[in-house]
């Protein structure tokens, strides 16, 4: 009987699910980064014989090329055991523009935002004009009625 690892391993094999096997290369590849710029890596992809790398911030893209030479030898020369079966000429990043929203800063997905009113119309009106007074009790009025 086959355990879990040795089903993976051998749909991963197979032609159909080619795929699972590039994205765990690239994610074993992604390891070999530090931290902080691991972070900032959004999501990886293989295209024309490039290991391409999507990144969040332009700083990660300038700490990207200065590490990628330093990566790019010993990967050529003892790739990891998941990157057997791929081809990858040169590893190359850029910077996604698009924003990502973060669930976690915002509390939750709500479309329907409602702001309670701060002011609760308790203010002297001291206008002499009468016309400018009506205007300003009018105001108040509004306020009023809000808050019922």
């Amino acid at each position: 009987m086959k355990n879990a690892n040795q089903i993976i391993s051998s749909l991963q094999s197979k032609p159909q699910f080619s795929k699972l096997s590039q994205f765990h290369c690239i994610k074993k590849i992604q390891e070999l980064f530090p931290i902080h710029l691991q972070k900032m890596i959004v999501y990886g992809y293989i295209k024309n014989n490039i290991l391409n790398f999507v990144l969040s911030h332009p700083w990660a893209k300038q700490e990207f090329d200065i590490i990628i030479q330093s990566i790019k030898t010993p990967l050529k020369q003892i790739p990891p055991l998941e990157c057997k079966n791929l081809n990858f000429n040169d590893i190359r990043a850029y910077v996604s523009f698009k924003p990502h929203k973060d669930e976690s800063l915002h509390g939750g997905s709500s479309t329907d935002e409602r702001f309670v009113e701060r002011s609760h119309a308790e203010f002297t009106n001291s206008v002499t004009d009468e016309r400018l007074y009506n205007v300003i009790e009018d105001i108040r009025k509004i306020l009023n009625d809000r808050q019922d």
